[in-house]
């Protein structure tokens, strides 16, 4: 909390004892019980040192309505006894401290409406919710619980369920129907999760307005993509990985549906992933069993099937793909003028963006027919970043043609010869500046050796360089 706010907080509030608010002045001592007082209303602690509740304190605070308790890193322990007196409790607040069990006697505040646990990385159980009829938000994201909490099936009112734990064995069946008030939902159905609990979480998609998924296993994650059967929230996000429970964001991107495939096994000759129809940002990490897009895509005819294929996309990242080739053929090029940001990162095998001559396109394409351009229309962010097998930008020296672009980002890339990028020219035929670029980030050993395919490029894209050193 920045200083003057904090200041002008404490002058307000100590002329009432309606409130208490003690928050980031560095406390190692929890208030002693005198200044517990009766008409205390809210109380806020947050930000504090401290690391001890003393064991038998247990305040006379019935109209209590807000605790802040959050970000006490060092706080372990809460005395089962201390709640027994806060029946009029709305708002507790625990998250980012070290507690391990939350006590008994949270099970009888009948009022709390918001309990927040996010972050407690040492709690390890929640005692019964079937009494807590009022929870409206709760919060259990990177916990250690393994089991739901018991009861959980009575919160009918809640609107905001965040279970989203990679401790978490399995989700029960029959749950998550009988939660109708359901807004905002993320979820981890853990190694044990059962085919009836993941379709119950599909029945649900259509009416939740946001949902994040962790799913351990495969077949778990095809289950959801099948049995939602083109229905979806206006927000989600699918992880697919057996350890991670989080994916790599990209700075400005903005997009609703996004899936996350992180160290996992996806093109297996028993099972094949299924992604959904209108994901808008498709991210892999480590994942080493894929050479190219396509090798994710449905196939017909042995051909991949662009019409399964989301034509929403917004951005690609790939990173640590041991054994990524190239990233997509001519045959996907239509499902891909949407694309905005393509992000190539530690993926060591990788040779071209772009595969002009491939099988799919020779199938299709008349013989001797010559590609010389591929463009990506809206593409405005192009990072690729350690790939040293990497060699241009398409085969057969096509070009690529991005007259969005607003930052190229090329470092560790030592066997790129040639910045194939075609710019717009002048009436004069000399190349001049996409209006849209901002930056071009990268080692200026490596611009000065590049070699150009229209005369003057570089000279005009020189202002505009950052160099690094990689």
């Amino acid at each position: 909390m920045h200083d003057l706010i904090r200041d002008m907080a404490l002058r307000i509030t100590s002329k009432s004892p309606l409130f208490m608010v003690k928050a980031g002045l560095r406390l190692l001592k929890f208030p002693g019980e005198q200044e517990w007082e009766e008409n205390l209303e809210r109380v806020s602690l947050m930000e504090n040192g401290i690391e001890e509740i003393p064991s038998n304190m247990s305040p006379h605070c019935q109209i209590l309505s807000t605790l802040l308790l959050q970000r006490n890193v060092h706080l372990q322990r809460i005395p089962e006894c201390f709640f027994v007196h806060m029946h009029g409790l709305k708002v507790l607040n625990l998250c980012h401290t070290s507690i391990e069990v939350l006590p008994n006697s949270v099970s009888d505040l009948t009022n709390l409406r918001s309990l927040l646990l996010q972050d407690c990385l040492s709690l390890t159980r929640v005692p019964s919710m079937a009494k807590l009829l009022a929870l409206q938000y709760l919060d259990l994201q990177r916990t250690q619980i393994e089991e739901v909490p018991e009861g959980m099936e009575m919160l009918e009112n809640l609107s905001h369920l965040y279970l989203y734990s990679w401790r978490m064995k399995k989700f029960p069946t029959g749950i998550l129907p009988r939660l109708r008030n359901l807004y905002k939902l993320k979820l981890s159905f853990g190694n044990e999760a059962l085919r009836e609990t993941v379709e119950e979480a599909a029945s649900l998609s259509d009416r939740l307005d946001t949902f994040k998924f962790h799913f351990s296993k495969l077949n778990d994650f095809n289950i959801y993509v099948k049995s939602t059967d083109g229905r979806g929230s206006k927000n989600y996000c699918l992880l697919l990985s057996a350890y991670w429970i989080g994916g790599f964001l990209i700075a400005d991107l903005e997009v609703d549906k996004s899936v996350f495939l992180i160290d996992c096994k996806i093109c297996e000759r028993e099972e094949h992933i299924v992604l959904p129809e209108d994901v808008q940002f498709l991210q892999m990490f480590a994942v080493s069993d894929v050479a190219r897009l396509s090798d994710v895509l449905p196939r017909e005819q042995g051909l991949v099937n662009i019409g399964k294929f989301s034509h929403d996309l917004k951005a690609l990242r790939f990173d640590n793909c041991g054994n990524l080739k190239n990233l997509f053929s001519l045959r996907l090029l239509p499902a891909l003028q949407n694309l905005e940001f393509l992000v190539v990162h530690y993926c060591y095998s990788i040779e071209e963006i772009v595969a002009v001559e491939d099988e799919e396109t020779e199938k299709e394409l008349p013989t001797n027919t010559i590609i010389n351009t591929v463009t990506l229309p809206r593409l405005k962010k192009l990072h690729l970043e350690d790939l040293p097998e990497f060699k241009s930008f398409c085969s057969n020296n096509g070009v690529l043609v991005c007259n969005s672009l607003q930052e190229i980002v090329v470092c560790g890339c030592s066997n790129l010869k040639r910045l194939s990028l075609s710019l717009p020219l002048l009436d004069n035929g000399q190349p001049s500046l996409p209006s849209a670029l901002e930056v071009i980030e990268t080692e200026k050993e490596f611009w000065e050796s590049l070699e150009w395919d229209q005369p003057n490029a570089k000279d005009v894209l020189n202002p505009y360089c950052k160099f690094v050193g990689f």
